[in-house]
């Protein structure tokens, strides 16, 4: 029984050490190229690029992302009513699987010190390839902890870069610049750091979990949490997302 259990704690181990090698030597390089790419190619027909990036892993496309694609496509709708011709390019952190979320856990850890740096500099250089365009990074929960220290590294070098950031968990740095917009309900226990209530929240999470499961629902672990006050809806923050657009553009 002991060496079946030294087995397994080096291969879990070895997994750890693998997914972190994987990400940061290989996923981080080949995710931020595509990102150039897509950015570079909206950048050819649009007055404005709206930047999508998720909350939770950071992995769910924008037609999927039930919480923040309405959001996002209002933010865009605002835009568009000042007559910008508008495209919303999606930033994923990491991929939506065993290996990508493990790996990607340094990262969170560290409030995306390596990939935002590295998403900083696409942007900066788009900026100065196209210096009459604008970009709005729109980023949720972890999203909005990954725009705000990408926003960190560019607000005092780069023009026409805008940030709304909504949600953003209570370890994040909450910039507070100019072209920054940040967005929290007072209930969210995420956003103000109410460790008693996460806790409660993250120990009743896998039963729920399980119980969705045996109903034939799926349910991801987030949403599993059902973290008090964490969901943002387009008439809560409309007015001061609305104010924000018509005083930047």
């Amino acid at each position: 029984m002991k060496k079946f259990n030294k087995i397994l704690i080096f291969s879990f181990v070895g997994i750890i050490i693998i997914s972190f090698i994987w990400f940061n030597f290989f996923f981080i390089s080949k995710n931020i190229l595509n990102f150039e790419k897509n950015l570079f190619e909206a950048g050819k027909e649009s007055d404005v690029i709206i930047v999508f990036n998720p909350g939770g892993w950071g992995t769910v496309s924008l037609e999927e992302a039930k919480d923040f694609n309405p959001i996002v496509n209002e933010i865009k709708k605002s835009l568009e009513e000042k007559d910008y011709k508008v495209s919303i390019v999606e930033y994923h952190r990491t991929n939506e699987n065993f290996l990508g979320k493990i790996g990607s856990l340094r990262e969170i850890m560290s409030n995306f010190s390596k990939s935002s740096k590295a998403f900083a500099e696409k942007i900066e250089s788009f900026i100065n390839n196209y210096p009459e365009r604008k970009i709005v990074m729109a980023g949720l929960s972890n999203g909005a902890s990954f725009v705000d220290s990408a926003m960190e590294n560019l607000e005092k070098r780069v023009d026409g870069v805008f940030s709304i950031e909504i949600g953003t968990p209570f370890w994040g740095k909450d910039m507070q610049g100019e072209n920054t917009l940040n967005l929290k309900n007072e209930e969210d226990i995420l956003a103000r750091g109410d460790i008693d209530q996460l806790l409660i929240s993250l120990i009743r999470a896998p039963f729920v979990w399980v119980y969705d499961s045996l109903k034939g629902e799926k349910t991801s672990f987030s949403e599993a949490m059902m973290i008090t006050g964490h969901e943002y809806y387009w008439p809560e923050v409309e007015k001061e997302i609305t104010s924000f657009v018509k005083e930047k553009f």
